[in-house]
């Protein structure tokens, strides 16, 4: 769809002009009249401009689809490093009702080795892969080669009294309800509003969009070009619900629906287009969750996703899991477990559109681990030990173990083939603790993941190496 809002270079000069006006207060001489010092002064009381500098560095590797290789070689599909320059800028309210919020980021490669386009009559070739840091020019290929600027958010809030307030433009969904957002250290874009109201402990909020760009993307038009990505849609709403039933109880619900989806029934990988769509459908999510308080240092959590998609799961799709934390001094401890399930035994994306990037859910259960442990019929275990150090420096390993799936030969549908997975990971962190660089981090993570590959199948093992540098500011 045409952008019926004003282009991205409009939204750039605005967003510069908002940031460096941010800090000054009008004066009392200002051309405009007294009146207008008024209004600029309370509009930039109590705003915020914060800003975040990221550099990430990465090698993933995969023991599949070596270009000229065989299976079982490893080799780097992403060897890259990208940074993001990030600026937000929060306002106050005009007449204690009206606001704005506008933010972006300015996106590049420091280096990029990582797998290149080879299919030489794609519009894609020689391309290089997606990294989901700079922005690209679609969905899987072009990195760095969009532009690199970016909003992520350019939004008018409203509030009225205490109990209601809202928002509409580019935003984020707030995660009450079904609609979450796509993040890298950003998070995508809806072209929608939100509508949230108090009642007592609870907020119901209600999230309406007609348009979503995933982080490393400027346009919807950027997903049809990588072929398996070729997906339309109308509308997509939730209402949420969500509050403390008691001191130690927290619950959430959500229902929502997206409309008139329109997934590709085929795709030309000599070209990458979709051959086809299917006939348009309605999906619907719901989303459970509960969380209890054991006392000050466990909780027990429960998380339900599911979505009716009678495409790609001919009927419901569910992933569901259980989340125990507990904190010893300085070592905490996590262990969730949790279950995947589909009608047709298809792989299970917790989100109301299956296809990747566009839009998210809110399933709460992820593990820096590689793999989705998306699976039908999968029961996957994560257990994870951390240290904090207490002078910044912080400690995790983590060891995940998935198995119950069925393979192809059975009917099961996905993008690999295997009985078991396990993964091993961990992460050493340093945060600044205190001074001008306070909450600057260093991160050094790392993942290997292995598979137990059906007969006949591709090796689906993975190793990941990553190196991150992160320095917030608040101006």
């Amino acid at each position: 769809m045409e952008s019926k809002f004003f282009k991205v270079s409009a939204l750039t000069a605005a967003m510069v002009g908002a940031l460096s006006a941010a800090p000054v207060m009008a004066t009392e001489d200002s051309a405009a009249g007294p009146e207008y010092v008024v209004a600029v002064n309370e509009f930039l009381d109590d705003s915020t401009l914060a800003g975040v500098a990221v550099v990430d560095t990465r090698s993933r590797t995969r023991t599949s689809g070596k270009p000229g290789g065989e299976n079982g070689d490893s080799w780097s599909r992403l060897d890259y490093s990208a940074y993001n320059l990030i600026l937000d800028f929060t306002s106050g309210y005009h007449n204690g009702w009206l606001g704005a919020d506008i933010a972006g980021y300015v996106s590049g490669d420091l280096y990029n080795d990582s797998a290149v386009h080879s299919g030489k009559n794609s519009p894609n070739y020689g391309r290089t892969l997606a990294n989901e840091i700079s922005t690209s020019t679609n969905l899987d290929w072009g990195s760095g080669d969009g532009d690199p600027v970016k909003i992520t958010k350019a939004a008018l809030k409203f509030k009225a009294g205490q109990n209601v307030d809202g928002r509409f433009g580019f935003t984020q969904a707030n995660g009450n309800g079904v609609l979450g957002n796509v993040w890298s250290f950003v998070p995508g874009t809806y072209r929608g509003a939100e509508l949230n109201a108090n009642f007592g402990n609870f907020k119901a909020t209600y999230f309406i969009a007609d348009q979503f760009t995933a982080p490393w993307i400027l346009s919807e038009k950027d997903y049809a070009p990588t072929g398996w990505a070729d997906t339309k849609w109308g509308i997509a709403h939730s209402l949420g619900l969500q509050g403390n039933a008691t001191d130690d109880l927290f619950l959430q619900f959500g229902i929502g629906q997206v409309t008139d989806v329109r997934y590709q029934n085929g795709v030309d990988w000599d070209i990458d287009q979709a051959t086809g769509h299917h006939d348009a459908i309605d999906t619907t999510g719901y989303k459970v969750y509960a969380k209890y308080n054991i006392n000050e240092n466990m909780s027990l959590a429960y998380d339900f996703y599911g979505v009716n998609d009678d495409v790609q799961y001919d009927g419901l799709g569910y992933t569901t899991g259980l989340s125990f934390n507990a904190k010893f001094g300085q070592f905490s401890w996590m262990t969730d477990l949790q279950y995947a399930k589909s009608d047709n035994d298809r792989d299970v994306n917790p989100r109301m559109i299956y296809t990747y990037g566009m839009t998210n859910g809110t399933y709460s259960l992820w593990w820096d681990a590689l793999s989705d442990w998306n699976k039908s019929g999968e029961v996957s275990i994560y257990n994870r030990l951390s240290y904090d150090q207490g002078n910044g420096w912080n400690y995790y390993l983590g060891f995940g173990y998935g198995s119950g799936s069925k393979s192809a030969a059975d009917g099961a549908m996905g993008d690999w083939d295997y009985e078991s997975e396990y993964a091993v990971n961990g992460t050493v962190s340093y945060s600044v603790p205190n001074g001008a660089l306070k909450g600057s981090t260093i991160r050094l993570h790392a993942t290997m993941l292995e598979r137990d590959e059906f007969a006949g199948a591709a090796s689906a093992d993975e190793t990941d190496l990553r190196f991150q540098v992160i320095i917030p500011y608040t101006f």
